[in-house]
């Protein structure tokens, strides 16, 4: 494979199925190494690199660095199903490499669709290494692309202002784009017809393109799966506290271009290993740290996007039924192997998320913050009615509200925009149900635990086909492979994900319809849905923040100003009802 731009690349072909080939272009560099000068830079592609001679494109390119100690159980639960060395990638800070893989077959005369995916990590961890799309482009005859973006406070730190913006790592993505439109037709793929897809972090990745100026008109299509962009994004405001720990951290002066030359000289591990603790990286909002709007990867919040400024194209979003079980094992502990909770815990749990989320507007704000508006209408909401102190029946009332909450709300209010553009795209949604029947991946996954986080990936990825590992898989876990596979490839062929018998009716926000994917899948299963539980959180959850912080009256802890405070309840709960109704229906 030659081109002006650069030398020869050595493939590598794969064999998938006794009659069935991938060819793999694997480490291939897309910006300049983010080393140096370039650490906490915007990735530079002008020029690109280059090399002399045949370059090897038989391996991959190092990982971006990060702690692999970190994983959480649903990655680790996903890693054993892989072979040993797939899950296990070297990490270099020079990692801005992406990987392609060709079917071995006639190229048609429009080219491949290219699929580019972004991996999921919590933009901390995460590697394309253990992503291998063989059997994926083998059986549906589409080209993949893995990309690797810099992560947690390499891809993501931001001193508030322009010595360092943040958002490095959706920039990495940006930069891998551009090098697919302008190169993959050299690998027979579609510069055309090019479909961002991604999972978790990834996910979030996909919608905030869709939302940012910098990435308007370098794809066509979009998958998110199981990651919600819009509630994902943070302010400055948020990262000022994260400035401070790293200064501490590293003993370096608070003047933000002292500090960004101290960092570039810190050792790579120590800078990872030093900053490990802090859980909190991802993009922002960076209009204010760009000085201007122009130039910034996301001027607004993806909750202030006006319709307009959205790139809004076909779209396939969805999550799986029981998001955050095992996050909630991880919590509650192993050992409590019905996972049950008692009632005092359950109420605990949901007050201390709650008052989490109530800031004050500012450091300096003198209001008095009423977090009770907001933890008493979530308990209100989620405590089962009649009142029962059933265990059982409280875990799965938390664990409802982590995934209405924190995944299907948002991804949901987000299909809903899209299909209401002006362009009349369409948006498709589903709900994964579907538990595997094959007991290496269940293994360690109690029966209540459902479908979580992550479990649908390995039909996504076409795992049960998979040639290189000893695990035995279900008939029926290969059909669902299939299906998935084919819904995903058939949408980036065509713009509609339906296959075979199974019709996926577009979302739209006055009837909307999901896509339960079990056994057997079917549109509109009655009461599959709560869409009571994701209006709560989309129109009113917002509206209970907006007064929770927002209370500026001098309460006192006498008796007689208790009094007024409850008065103040009364009337913002009035106004709560009110301006809910003024957004619903006017």
């Amino acid at each position: 494979m030659s081109s002006s731009g650069f030398s020869k690349l050595g493939t590598r072909s794969v064999l998938v199925t006794r009659t069935q080939r991938v060819i793999q272009y694997l480490g291939i560099p897309y910006a300049q190494p983010p080393t140096k000068e370039l650490r906490f830079a915007a990735p530079v592609t002008r020029p690109l690199p280059t090399w002399s001679g045949l370059r090897n494109a038989s391996t991959f390119g190092p990982s971006c660095p990060q702690l692999t100690n970190r994983h959480k159980l649903h990655e680790r639960l996903y890693l054993r199903l892989l072979p040993t060395d797939q899950a296990n990638p070297n990490f270099n800070e020079d990692c801005l490499f992406l990987n392609i893989y060709v079917p071995d077959s006639n190229r048609p005369p429009e080219g491949w669709p290219v699929m580019v995916w972004f991996h999921g990590g919590d933009f901390n961890t995460g590697t394309p290494a253990i992503w291998d799309a063989s059997v994926f482009v083998t059986k549906q005859k589409v080209l993949v692309v893995t990309i690797a973006y810099r992560l947690n406070i390499l891809g993501f730190f931001t001193t508030t202002d322009s010595e360092s913006p943040g958002n490095y790592g959706m920039l990495d993505q940006i930069a891998a784009l551009d090098w697919v439109k302008d190169h993959i037709e050299l690998f027979d793929g579609s510069s055309t017809n090019i479909i961002i897809y991604g999972h978790s972090a990834g996910a979030i990745s996909v919608g905030l393109h869709m939302m940012s100026p910098l990435s308007k008109g370098k794809f066509s299509k979009a998958i998110a799966m199981s990651g919600d962009p819009i509630n994902s994004v943070r302010t400055p405001q948020d990262e000022m506290p994260i400035v401070d720990q790293v200064v501490d951290k590293f003993g370096c002066y608070r003047k933000t271009s002292d500090l960004m030359q101290c960092l570039r000289n810190v050792d790579i591990d120590i800078l990872i290993r030093e900053t490990a603790d802090i859980e909190t990286w991802g993009p922002i909002v960076d209009a204010e740290t760009n000085n201007s709007t122009e130039g910034a990867f996301l001027p607004r919040h993806p909750r202030e996007v006006e319709l307009d400024d959205i790139y809004a194209v076909p779209f396939v979003t969805g999550f799986t039924s029981n998001e955050q079980a095992l996050a909630y094992i991880e919590t509650i502990g192993s050992e409590n192997v019905d996972g049950r909770l008692p009632i005092n815990q359950f109420e605990r749990m949901i007050r201390e998320e709650s008052n989490a989320a109530v800031i004050a507007p500012d450091e300096n704000s003198t209001c008095e913050l009423r977090p009770e508006l907001v933890s008493e209408a979530v308990l209100f909401f989620y405590r089962p009615h009649p009142l029962s102190r059933d265990q059982k029946l409280l875990r799965d009332r938390y664990l409802d509200l982590q995934t209405e909450k924190n995944y299907a709300a948002g991804l949901m209010q987000f299909a809903a925009k899209i299909s209401s553009h002006p362009s009349r795209v369409q948006a498709f949604v589903y709900r994964f149900d579907y538990r595997a029947r094959t007991q290496a991946v269940t293994r360690d996954v109690p029966e209540w635990a459902g479908v979580p986080h992550m479990f649908e990936l390995p039909f996504v990825w076409g795992l049960p086909y998979g040639m290189s590992t000893n695990i035995q898989w279900n008939t029926a876990d290969k059909k669902m492979a299939d299906t998935m596979m084919g819904m995903l490839s058939g949408f980036a062929r065509t713009g509609n994900p339906s296959i075979g018998g199974i019709k996926w009716e577009p979302y739209m926000e006055r009837t909307p319809g999901i896509l339960i994917i079990e056994r057997n899948i079917d549109m509109n299963v009655a009461g599959a849905v709560d869409y009571k539980a994701l209006a709560f959180w989309n129109d009113y959850y917002p509206i209970l923040l907006e007064a929770a912080t927002n209370n500026c009256c001098n309460v006192t802890n006498s008796a007689g100003d208790f009094e007024f405070g409850d008065k103040i309840i009364i009337a913002l709960s009035i106004d709560l009802l009110r301006r809910l109704i003024e957004r619903r229906f006017v």
